[in-house]
């Protein structure tokens, strides 16, 4: 199990991506509003679950490790427990 950030602000809600969230963000990265302003944007599934899986995750956990006590004002801020391992 791992340790998921979140964040909630009560009608949004903020968490980390997970490598099940690939198909998703392939999915809406590939809508044409989406290439229309983010034309760099364009990828196959294959480099999302690459990024997903050598750069976001990686990034999020050393994000993590440097800013261990967060105080949110009206937020709230927490690390629940991911249902499915990396």
């Amino acid at each position: 199990m791992n340790n998921l950030f979140t964040i909630d602000c009560g009608e949004v809600l903020l968490r980390e991506f997970r490598i099940e969230d690939v198909d998703a963000i392939y999915e809406l990265t590939s809508q044409p509003e989406v290439y229309e302003f983010l034309p760099d944007w364009r990828s196959t599934k294959e480099q999302r679950l690459n990024w997903v899986t050598n750069y976001e995750v990686p990034d999020n956990k050393g994000f993590l490790a440097t800013v261990p006590n967060i105080e949110g004002g009206n937020c709230l801020i927490s690390f629940s427990r991911s249902l499915s391992p990396l």
